[in-house]
């Protein structure tokens, strides 16, 4: 009769595996925010690192084709034609007389020499009548 629990309480000094239940439970816990840690890590590869690494790709691809002759647009604003194109930089003709030297990575957009796109165009008409 020494472990009758009166008020629902039971007496701390009948119960003596407190302490071996109370070890599962912490290792259960630290499973679960590795598990939740690891959800968020894939989470952020998903939503974040891999849609960065593809407009980094997208953007070395462009700076790669960029040829004498095309228009393009810097970060900044300017609107030029290259005339040079070097190892980091590019030599750009923004008016009449006015020459820039633009480092490639300031570049946003790139925009084909309408020369050359209906050059194409003419093309790929011509072998569509063939």
């Amino acid at each position: 009769m020494a472990n009758i629990v009166y008020s629902g309480v039971p007496d701390p000094s009948a119960s003596t595996g407190g302490a071996t239940a109370a070890a599962p439970s912490a290792a259960g816990g630290l499973f679960q925010m590795l598990f939740l840690l690891l959800i968020f890590f894939v989470m952020m590869y998903f939503l974040v690192i891999l849609p960065q690494r593809k407009r980094e790709k997208e953007f070395k691809k462009m700076i790669s084709e960029i040829k004498r002759g095309d228009t393009i647009i810097t970060s900044g604003g300017i609107v030029g034609k290259v005339i040079d194109v070097r190892k980091d930089t590019l030599k750009i003709k923004t008016s009449n007389t006015t020459e820039l030297e633009v480092a490639k990575v300031y570049i946003s957009k790139v925009l084909k020499n309408k020369d050359k796109t209906e050059e194409n165009s003419k093309s790929s008409q011509e072998d569509n009548k063939e």
